[in-house]
């Protein structure tokens, strides 16, 4: 198992035409966007106009969460959806797809078969957590919104920030504990 977190030094801003998108991660190493010769890519997008269209994406597979804002997003010739903070949307990267409204949301892309669920844990002060991924998790991503907090694993401390992503390769154990002196938020994602 190979632990590591990335924080916001790490990370690439570029534009697309409806705003920003800031890269977390990519994978396999040297793989990128443009390329398309990714299998994984996480990132944090900025939707800055109020009316925007996504870069089309064939062979992509799509999910992103709002952090922040809330758009409306429609996929035409399948559904539209209004998405508010934590709501999770799922779409294939050639589908042509619009929104309107502006946030700021969490992106993953994937490629082939891979398959990844979402989710957002909201913790209120002086709260512990037990993180028990499933069994079909292989490597565990976790993207703290807001606050501070420890997770611990193995009996080892991680102390965690607002805007880091902590990185679990090969994931074997059956939990991380995590706990805060003050609220906090985090996005975990399975693959």
């Amino acid at each position: 198992m190979k632990t590591h977190i990335l924080t916001p030094q790490n990370f690439q801003t570029s534009q697309w035409s409806g705003g920003t998108t800031t890269q977390l991660y990519i994978s396999p190493e040297g793989a990128t966007l443009a390329n398309r010769d990714f299998k994984l890519r996480i990132s944090i997008a900025k939707v800055e106009t109020s009316e925007s269209s996504f870069t089309s994406l064939p062979g992509v597979n799509r999910k992103l969460m709002i952090l922040e804002g809330e758009i409306t997003i429609t996929h035409e010739g399948h559904y539209s959806k209004h998405l508010k903070p934590f709501d999770v949307d799922t779409f294939k990267g050639d589908w042509k797809t619009n929104s309107k409204g502006t946030c700021t949301d969490f992106n993953v892309m994937t490629t082939g078969e891979q398959q990844n669920e979402m989710y957002y844990l909201a913790m209120g002060a002086a709260m512990n957590y037990k993180l028990k991924p499933k069994s079909t998790c292989k490597d565990l991503f976790i993207y703290a919104t807001s606050g501070n907090c420890t997770l611990r694993m193995l009996g080892e401390n991680h102390f965690f920030h607002k805007g880091d992503l902590m990185v679990i390769e090969d994931f074997t154990i059956p939990s991380i504990s995590i706990s805060s002196p003050k609220a906090f938020g985090i996005v975990v994602l399975e693959v």
